[in-house]
């Protein structure tokens, strides 16, 4: 029985219309019949199979159809507008990639010239630093096209979770270790702060990691010069460990905040600023819903920003709470739905 007859049919009664449809009638096969304009005055019995289960009237039954056409006309909408939307990404993603890789590409080549020459004259202070920037532009390639991979296998439904008992606080030191270079470069000053007795997290190492790099290194790109950046983490009352990663530049306004959960969007629009791929938050939201863990971000023009990835009790080891068994997540809801 097709829902869009259901709530206009009648018990049959005596002396049914002399034109029958099927309850499983689709509007598309009313609508071409040649004897149409009959039943839409006539109206009609509903049969299934050769058993009369109902009539319509047709003043009913053109009402219906006009639902029906007018709902199945909003739903192609939708989808023409979901196809024009995928369409937009692939062409942001396919701008921002030549974008992101010819960058540090065209440093690396560059660079490396003004190594070699440095070295023909004996410039190995120069040469060294010059490395530095290469080191650097080569890291920024890897890193995009490591969201690039997370996104495709999280879309996928690929992307397993390699789990351990992660140690937040060395993670931590090691991604400001590894983003030392960007951090000097702008004046910025970094910190953690976590306890020294801070429980491990069970998680992905790997997926936490791209986490806080990806976060940290927001903070640098876009917190202004001699920007101050904090990793820091807690476990609250409700044994949830609370990673939160927090700077005191610029800012962001709500909408910019609802932009930069976009892929291939960007929430800071100042010209000034370093361009970025669009990709490190909504990978965050989506690394951090792997682990069943929450992420918000939260700031407000001139009051710098704070991002927070709550992760559940069950990956939190706590001292009193023994060993926990590893156990599966179900799947983040999709990235481009």
């Amino acid at each position: 029985m097709q829902d869009w007859l259901t709530d206009v049919m009648e018990p049959p009664g005596e002396g049914l219309p002399g034109r029958a449809i099927d309850a499983a009638i689709r509007p598309a096969e009313l609508l071409a019949r040649a004897d149409i304009a009959l039943c839409l005055t006539g109206g009609v019995a509903v049969v299934m199979g050769s058993e009369p289960i109902g009539r319509i009237s047709g003043p009913r039954l053109a009402q219906a159809l006009a639902r029906a056409v007018d709902a199945g006309e909003r739903a192609a909408r939708g989808a023409r507008d979901e196809a024009r939307r995928l369409r937009r990404d692939r062409r942001m993603l396919a701008a921002n990639l030549s974008h992101e890789l010819k960058t540090p590409i065209n440093a690396i080549a560059g660079y490396s010239e003004l190594i070699a020459l440095g070295l023909e004259s004996g410039r190995t202070q120069a040469a060294a630093s010059q490395n530095a920037v290469i080191w650097e532009a080569a890291q920024g390639m890897l890193s995009t096209l490591d969201s690039i991979l997370d996104l495709a296998r999280i879309e996928a439904d690929a992307a397993p979770l390699d789990e351990t008992d992660v140690d937040l606080r060395q993670l931590a030191a090691s991604v400001l270790r590894m983003l030392g270079t960007m951090a000097e470069a702008r004046g910025a000053s970094v910190a953690i702060e976590m306890e020294a007795d801070l429980p491990f997290l069970h998680a992905d190492a790997r997926m936490l990691r791209q986490i806080l790099v990806n976060l940290a290194g927001n903070a640098l790109k876009y917190g202004g010069e001699k920007v101050k950046l904090t990793i820091a983490a807690r476990v609250d009352k409700a044994d949830r460990m609370l990673i939160e990663v927090r700077d005191n530049g610029p800012g962001m306004s709500p909408r910019a905040m609802e932009t930069a959960m976009k892929p291939f969007a960007r929430g800071h629009d100042d010209k000034n600023m370093l361009a970025g791929s669009g990709l490190g938050l909504p990978l965050v939201k989506a690394l951090a819903e792997l682990h069943e863990a929450s992420f918000k971000l939260l700031s407000s023009p001139g009051r710098g920003t704070r991002a927070v990835v709550t992760m559940p009790p069950g990956r939190v080891r706590l001292a009193h709470s023994g060993h926990q068994e590893a156990f599966a997540f179900r799947r983040a809801n999709s990235l481009f739905g």
